[in-house]
C-alpha cells in the first residue's frame, strides 16, 4: 500500500508578457520517501529463482539519489532481499542488495493528460550475496534479474498509475481556461467587457535544484475589450509545446471590437444633451453602418426634428497615432417647413464641430477602457494578478462591415501578482 502522498505544490508567476508561469515544484524528499514506500509494499513477497527461494525485505538505505533532465526524473532505487536454499536436511541462506537505475519518463499530450512510463534500468551490487552458513555457488546475477523482472512485472504499472493522478496538469488547465473564460464589466453606459481566452501552453524541460525538481508551465493569454460579451468555448484547447525556455516579449496586444450598435450607443452618451456650436442637441437614437463609406444617421429631437446623416472615410494615421476623416458629407432632412429653413445653419455649425476635432485623437478614450481592466483572480481569490503598463499605440484600426476593430500593443506589460 502507497502511505506517502505525493503532492505537487505550484508557484504562480506573472510574466512580462502578460503570460502567467506556474511553477510544479516536486519534493525530492517527498519523491524519495515516496518510492521508498512504493518498493517497501512489497516486503516478504517471496520470489522463485530456479533452486533458490528469493524474500524482499525492507533496505537500510533511506536515502535515493534523485535527479532530474529534459523529461525524465532518475532515481537510484536499493532493494534487498535474503535467499533460501535447500540442501538435503539442511537450508542455506544468504542476503543481499541492489540498486536499481529507475527512470521515470514523463508526457504530456495534446491533451494535456500527463503520462509517466518508468523504466529499470541496468543495477549494480551494494552488497554481494553473502552466505550465513555454508560455501555454496551463488548465482548473483539470477537472482538480481529475477528480482528485477518481479518489480517491472508487479510495480511499475502501478507506480505510473499513482504517478499520474498526483499530477493532474489538465484540471489545472481545465480550471484556467473556465477563469479566462469569465466576462469582466469594465465600463456601464456603454457596456464594456474584458474577456481573455487562454491561446497557448508552453512546458519547459524538467530543471531541478537542491531540495525540488521544477516543470514550468507558461500560459498565454490574448485579451480582447468588446461591448458584447463573448461565448468562449471552456473545453477547446489551446495549443500545447515544449520549449527549453520561453522567449520573453516587451509587448502585448489586445483587441478592441465595438459593434456599430455599441458605438452608436457611445455616441448617444458623448453627445446627447450636449451644447454643439450654442445649440443644444437631443437625440432620439443613432444608427451606423459601413457602405462604401462609414455613414452615422442620428434621429435629432432638438434643436431640430428630423435626421441628420453624416459620411465619410475615417482612417488611422500610423505616425500621429490619430483618426483623419476624407469626404465628410452632411445630410439633414427635417420633418417640417422651418426647420428646413435652419437646417443649413445647422449644417454649418454641425461641419465646423467636427473639423474642429479632426484629427481625432483616441488614445485618451483607449487608455480610460484600459486602466479599467479588473485585477483576476486566482485559487479563491488567495492571488490576485493585476495589469499594468507603460505605454501603448494603435497599431491597427479598421472599420468593418459591422464593427470597429482595433489592436492596441503594450509596451512593458506586466502582470503583478499580490498573494
Amino acid at each position: 500500500m502507497f502511505v506517502a502522498k505525493l503532492q505537487l505544490n505550484i508557484n504562480i508567476k506573472p510574466m512580462l508578457d502578460n503570460s502567467v508561469l506556474i511553477d510544479f515544484l516536486l519534493s525530492k524528499s517527498k519523491l524519495n520517501q515516496y518510492l521508498q514506500e512504493a518498493f517497501e509494499d512489497y516486503h516478504h513477497h517471496k520470489i522463485n529463482a530456479g533452486d533458490f527461494v528469493i524474500t524482499l525485505k525492507k533496505s537500510n538505505d533511506k536515502s535515493l539519489s534523485i535527479n532530474a533532465r529534459m523529461k525524465s526524473i532518475f532515481a537510484e532505487v536499493p532493494i534487498a532481499f535474503t535467499f533460501a536454499k535447500s540442501a538435503g536436511l539442511f537450508s542455506i541462506e544468504g542476503e543481499g542488495s541492489i540498486k536499481i537505475n529507475l527512470e521515470i519518463q514523463c508526457e504530456i499530450d495534446e491533451t494535456f493528460g500527463f503520462k509517466t512510463k518508468s523504466i529499470m534500468h541496468n543495477h549494480s551490487w551494494y552488497e554481494g550475496p553473502v552466505l550465513h552458513l555454508g560455501e555454496l555457488s551463488i548465482p548473483a546475477e539470477t537472482i538480481s534479474n529475477c528480482v528485477i523482472a518481479y518489480m517491472k512485472e508487479s510495480l511499475l504499472e502501478k507506480l505510473d498509475k499513482r504517478l499520474e493522478e498526483t499530477a493532474d496538469i489538465k484540471k489545472m488547465i481545465n480550471e484556467q481556461l473556465k477563469l479566462y473564460a469569465t466576462n469582466y464589466l469594465v465600463n456601464r453606459k456603454p457596456d464594456l467587457y474584458f474577456n481573455g481566452q487562454l491561446t497557448e501552453v508552453q512546458s519547459s524541460l524538467f530543471r531541478e535544484d537542491e531540495t525540488d525538481i521544477h516543470l514550468d508551465l507558461w500560459l498565454e493569454m490574448s485579451a480582447k475589450i468588446s461591448d458584447e460579451p463573448i461565448a468562449f468555448e471552456v473545453q477547446s484547447t489551446p495549443v500545447f509545446f515544449w520549449a527549453e525556455e520561453k522567449k520573453i516579449k516587451n509587448s502585448q496586444k489586445i483587441d478592441i471590437e465595438l459593434s456599430y450598435v455599441g458605438l452608436a450607443k457611445l455616441l448617444m452618451t458623448e453627445i446627447n444633451g450636449q451644447e454643439i456650436g450654442g445649440k443644444t442637441f437631443e437625440l432620439n437614437s443613432i444608427h451606423i453602418r459601413n457602405t462604401s463609406q462609414l455613414e452615422i444617421k442620428a434621429h435629432v429631437i432638438e434643436p431640430i426634428a428630423g435626421i441628420i446623416t453624416f459620411t465619410g472615410m475615417p482612417y488611422l494615421a500610423q505616425a500621429e497615432q490619430k483618426i483623419y476623416l476624407d469626404n465628410l458629407d452632411i445630410d439633414i432632412d427635417a420633418n417640417n417647413f422651418i426647420y428646413k429653413l435652419s437646417s443649413p445653419i445647422i449644417e454649418k455649425i454641425l461641419r465646423n464641430q467636427i473639423i474642429k476635432l479632426i484629427p481625432f485623437d483616441p488614445l485618451p478614450h483607449f487608455k480610460g477602457y484600459m486602466t479599467k481592466i479588473p485585477q483576476l483572480q486566482l485559487y479563491n481569490n488567495r492571488i490576485s494578478l493585476i495589469p499594468s503598463f507603460s505605454a501603448f499605440k494603435i497599431e491597427h484600426l479598421q472599420f468593418g462591415d459591422k464593427s470597429l476593430v482595433c489592436t492596441l500593443g503594450l509596451d512593458d506589460a506586466e502582470l503583478d501578482v499580490v498573494v
